[in-house]
């Protein structure tokens, strides 16, 4: 899987890169055929405290995942985003499998 970290607003540390690595890097176990995983990490001033929003593409045969969350700390922003990715993986692959359910049903009729 390719892992493409986008973050217009400010250069990452190396220390970052990897944690974002680290955690994208385990979706990979939820689903076979994911293709990549573009994560964008931003930071939004326009309020009074400062918000960093995480947003995760992942790109996979047929229709793509996309989820987002927001915390005042990277690391936060980007553990929710992972967990709402793996809870869509997760939805995902049980609707899949009831999908091929209903097919080998109506296939033995």
């Amino acid at each position: 899987m390719k892992i493409i970290i986008q973050t217009p607003d400010f250069r990452p540390s190396a220390s970052l890169k990897e944690f974002i690595i680290s955690k994208v890097s385990k979706l990979e176990k939820l689903h076979q055929g994911i293709l990549s995983a573009e994560v964008t990490v931003e930071k939004d001033n326009s309020k009074v405290k400062e918000l960093i929003k995480c947003s995760i593409i992942i790109n996979i045969p047929g229709k793509d995942e996309y989820v987002k969350a927001s915390s005042s700390i990277f690391e936060d922003a980007i553990l929710k985003s992972v967990e709402n990715a793996k809870r869509r993986l997760q939805i995902r692959k049980t609707q899949l499998l009831v999908a091929r359910k209903k097919r080998l049903k109506e296939k033995s009729k």
